[in-house]
């Protein structure tokens, strides 16, 4: 596990089933939180173990309580995302987390620009990924325009992600990427394109 996350991190080597186990038995006992501020208090504490498997366990409570989440929620993700940060704690955290409460927040809008421009890479894969599971309630407009906002960045991660939100549009209208790869698109990297246009 550790050597899958180039040894960046300490792993207690306890594989997701064994995780998903622990979880509900910890909530069995000490019961499904009922308050954000209890939330956040447990997920900091899943953060500041050494192991990474810890803030797996905390990435699951960012979702269980997401679709209930304030606003404010946003700001604590955003400083789980930037702690010691990578693409498991990073997509975990913008699919499950900031996805559920930006869909039943669009005020927070403001916020995904000012992540997307922000200039932490994190951010702006997080801003770039955030209403993939939305489906049809995707701001087609504004994912295209982010997308060719970022078509100069060369990080990996950036590329990636422009071609999975757009393969996420393309799962229910495969046509309108393929019309923007084609044309305004025509900007993006030849991975964010062959990302986009994968078939599912």
């Amino acid at each position: 596990m550790a050597a899958y996350m180039r040894g960046q991190f300490p792993f207690l080597g306890v594989n997701a089933p064994a995780q998903k186990s622990a979880e509900r038995a910890a909530l069995a006992v000490a019961g499904r939180p009922t308050a954000q501020a209890d939330v956040v208090e447990a997920v900091d504490q899943l953060w500041a173990a050494p192991e990474r498997e810890h803030r797996y366990i905390g990435c699951g409570l960012v979702r269980r309580w997401a679709p209930r989440a304030d606003v404010s929620f946003v700001s604590s993700i955003e400083g789980w995302i930037t702690d010691q940060p990578w693409w498991d704690t990073c997509d975990a955290l913008a699919h499950r987390g900031v996805s559920a409460v930006a869909h039943a927040h669009p005020e927070l809008r403001s916020t995904m620009e000012q992540w997307l421009h922000g200039g932490d890479m994190w951010l702006t894969r997080a801003a770039l990924l955030h209403m993939g599971r939305w489906r049809n309630d995707i701001d087609r407009e504004w994912v295209f325009a982010a997308c060719l906002a970022m078509a100069d960045r060369e990080e990996f991660f950036i590329r990636k992600a422009i071609g999975w939100i757009l393969r996420d549009i393309a799962s229910t209208d495969v046509e309108a990427v393929r019309d923007f790869v084609s044309g305004r698109g025509s900007v993006l990297s030849p991975l964010s394109r062959r990302e986009a246009l994968k078939r599912r």
